[in-house]
């Protein structure tokens, strides 16, 4: 079951069918740079279990990222609850292979992910938690329309949050 579809991409609800692909994302040291580094096959198991949870519980989490050219599996990017700062969020995030990367898929996923959010499940406002370093994820998160606005600790890392608002309805 496809919850949304792009140009180039699908997103569905992850399964346990997924970890074999799912073990391969994680264990790349270069995708994980940002994330903490390379996670064992038992730990990207316990990590989907937890996605799979969120997603029959919330009805978001991460979603399989499909390429609709060949069907392939390439990543997860989804809609997470997260608490900063003593604070409720729903973070846009997205984890994609090496060979997808430089290509725009990253960008057509978390324009497509934004508007879900924000416009059909109708989240007041979306936030990224990203490493200063990580100059790519900032960039794509400026292209789609978030803000920086302030720097935070979290999971003993620090970030820089970026955040875009629901628009205000302009009712005629």
């Amino acid at each position: 079951m496809n919850i949304l579809e792009t140009e180039h991409l699908l997103f569905r609800p992850l399964t346990l069918s997924d970890l074999d692909d799912m073990t391969a994302l994680y264990a790349d040291p270069e995708v994980m740079r940002y994330l903490g580094g390379p996670r064992n096959r038992a730990e990207v198991e316990r990590v989907l279990n937890g996605y799979i949870r969120e997603y029959q519980i919330y009805g978001h989490s991460f979603f399989a990222t499909i390429l609709k050219s060949d069907q392939s599996f390439i990543g997860h990017c989804g809609l997470l609850n997260q608490e900063v700062e003593g604070q409720q969020e729903v973070e846009l995030a997205y984890m994609l292979a090496r060979p997808y990367w430089q290509n725009s898929l990253a960008l057509e996923g978390t324009q497509a992910l934004r508007d879900y959010g924000l416009q059909q499940l109708g989240f007041p406002q979306l936030i990224s938690l990203i490493p200063a370093e990580n100059s790519v994820s900032i960039h794509i998160a400026e292209k789609i329309g978030m803000h920086y606005v302030r720097d935070v600790d979290q999971w003993g890392q620090r970030f820089r949050l970026y955040a875009i608002k629901r628009p205000e309805r302009q009712d005629a």
